[in-house]
C-alpha cells in the first residue's frame, strides 16, 4: 500500500472507532487539510491497542504501539507505513 492508501485505511479505522466523523475524514483528505493528531482524539492505551489491531486487519501489516507514538499524526503514520511497504 502506498501512503495515500494507508492514510485512507487509517481514516477508515478512526471513523469505525468513532474517533472522528465521516465529515472529518473527508476534510482530512482535502488539499492542504490539517493533519489529525492522535493525542487530540482522547485515545487511551486500550484504544491504541484496538487501533493497532484494526489497522493491522485493514492494511495487512503488523502495527506496534511504538510506531504510533513515534508517528503521532495520521499523515506521519501513513508516510511511515507507506514507506515501509515500499521496501
Amino acid at each position: 500500500m502506498n501512503r495515500d492508501e494507508v492514510k485512507m485505511a487509517l481514516l477508515d479505522v478512526l471513523v469505525a472507532m468513532e474517533l472522528i466523523t465521516p465529515s472529518e475524514k473527508s476534510a482530512a483528505l482535502g488539499e492542504g487539510a490539517a493533519d489529525i493528531h492522535f493525542g487530540g482524539l482522547g485515545i487511551d492505551s486500550l484504544a491504541v491497542v484496538d487501533m493497532c489491531v484494526a489497522v493491522e486487519e485493514k492494511i495487512g501489516r503488523e502495527l506496534h504501539v511504538e510506531e504510533i507514538i513515534d508517528n503521532p499524526t495520521v499523515d506521519l503514520l501513513a508516510a511511515h507505513l507507506g514507506s515501509a511497504a515500499d521496501k
